[in-house]
């Protein structure tokens, strides 16, 4: 979805990038196109991962847990990354919903940091799902007085039981800084 991808063509056609990861499923947004043109420009390749692929990115580990095939609902093509760097371990969830949230349930899946699934929305971030991730902060990108609602105010609270929860919406762009035994957060505005 163009959530996701905007930019990346101007990512691709401006920085050195060794590879594009991207899942088996297409669509025909413009978008969508450019990426595929700022590949072709650069004569790379798209890779699709396979649950299980690990590489590297410094000392750091990066696991795919998932990758879907359901191209009937782009959501369900969301790429789940695990990253390790010492002991601060990040979980990327993409749009994945509550059905790909169960395939993962028999993983490890936890993080001290969780990217929340589909920007807070109901369809995913189960009770289940979460205990099993036990992140110590959660962070949602969303934008302010967005046309869908979102956050939903019931995944917030589930999420503030169990961790500190930081949104686009309030704070702008959050950086982590990622240290072997720590990290810190900052963002635009003030936490």
């Amino acid at each position: 979805h163009e959530d996701h991808i905007g930019g990346l063509d101007d990512i691709i056609r401006t920085f050195e990038v060794g590879t594009v990861f991207m899942p088996d499923a297409f669509t025909t947004t413009a978008t969508f196109e450019d990426v595929l043109n700022a590949i072709e420009d650069k004569n790379m390749k798209l890779t699709v991962p396979k649950i299980g692929d690990t590489f590297e990115l410094g000392d750091a580990t990066i696991e795919v847990l998932y990758t879907g095939t359901d191209t009937s609902d782009l959501n369900s093509t969301s790429i789940i990354l695990k990253l390790t760097y010492g002991e601060t371990k990040f979980l990327f969830t993409g749009d994945a919903t509550s059905s790909i949230e169960k395939e993962l349930l028999n993983k490890d899946i936890s993080a001290t940091v969780l990217k929340v699934a589909h920007h807070g929305s109901n369809t995913s971030s189960t009770s289940e799902f979460l205990k099993l991730v036990s992140p110590d902060i959660s962070i949602i990108s969303v934008g302010e007085d967005n046309n869908y609602g979102l956050p939903d105010k019931e995944i917030v609270q589930r999420l503030k039981d169990i961790s500190r929860v930081y949104m686009t919406k309030d704070l702008g762009n959050i950086y982590l800084r990622i240290f072997k035994n720590e990290y810190k957060l900052s963002s635009y505005r003030k936490i």
